[in-house]
């Protein structure tokens, strides 16, 4: 493997050998990943991913230094910096935002704000405005300090809280606000009340979408619903625990008559859901 870091001429500078532990961290963060891909063609693929993201447009490039930047200091501030999401998936989320046309975006789980400067750097117009929620002041601090760095500030509104207390806080102060783009990548035993406050709120728009994250946990989510006979013995209590979360979230979606769902084997599991038009 280290001879295949060194000379493959599509790596890019961050994936150095001293880096490699950065890969498997910024994917998923276990010592057990061997044990926690869903099948034996490893659908985590790592250097595809990193493939991918060097073969995608590119941010422009203050963007990049400062999500390079944040997602080193991520790591080396906080033990679970693989909440980050990877950069490929950044750089799709910053594609539907511009592919929409989006110009109100509200983000569920902000962690140290890597997603947030991928959504707030396509916003066009001073008028959009992305709302991101979280509830741990330290990574949201950190996050706040690269958002003023890019000088988004206009941009983006930071809330600090419980999600369903801030959820509330922004009906009751703008109670007919509606999101184009609703991001959901937070504690995955809330996903399906947050989700449901957005629906019973009308906080999505007629054509946006909610996109939510690690609907696939680990690769543990089909078997948790019985898809495959494997033993997951392996992984650990707690991602079994959010695989059992997540599968119910993905049922909970898909009899929601009032919605459409697609559920993608991307990155850790994406669902890309949007109202039903009459």
């Amino acid at each position: 493997m280290n001879k295949l870091l060194r000379n493959s001429k599509f790596l890019s500078p961050r994936c150095s050998l001293f880096s490699l532990p950065f890969i498997v961290t910024r994917c998923h963060s276990t010592d057990l990943l061997a044990n926690s891909i869903s099948n034996k063609d490893n659908r985590l693929r790592f250097y595809e991913e990193i493939y991918s993201a060097d073969m995608s447009t590119p941010f422009s490039p203050s963007v990049k230094a400062a999500m390079d930047d944040l997602a080193k200091q991520t790591r080396e501030q906080f033990g679970n910096a693989h909440m980050m999401i990877p950069e490929t998936q950044g750089k799709m989320l910053h594609q539907l935002v511009q592919l929409f046309g989006v110009s109100r975006i509200l983000e569920i789980g902000t962690f140290t704000g890597f997603s947030t400067l991928a959504m707030a750097s396509a916003l066009n117009d001073k008028n959009n405005k992305l709302i991101s929620l979280e509830r741990d002041p330290k990574p949201q601090a950190l996050a706040k300090e690269y958002i003023k760095r890019l000088g988004y500030e206009g941009l983006v509104d930071l809330r600090l809280g419980s999600a369903m207390e801030s959820l509330s806080t922004l009906v009751e102060e703008m109670p007919k606000k509606q999101y184009d783009l609703i991001f959901i990548d937070a504690d995955k035993k809330g996903y399906i009340p947050y989700y449901d406050f957005v629906m019973d709120n009308k906080l999505l728009s007629d054509r946006g979408i909610i996109i939510a994250d690690n609907v696939l946990f680990f690769g543990q989510v089909h078997r948790i619903a019985g898809y495959e006979e494997n033993s997951i013995d392996e992984v650990s209590k707690n991602i079994r625990k959010k695989a059992k979360y997540a599968h119910e979230f993905n049922q909970h979606v898909l009899n929601d008559t009032r919605v459409q769902v697609m559920v993608l084997p991307l990155f850790d599991g994406v669902s890309i859901i949007t109202k039903k038009r009459v």
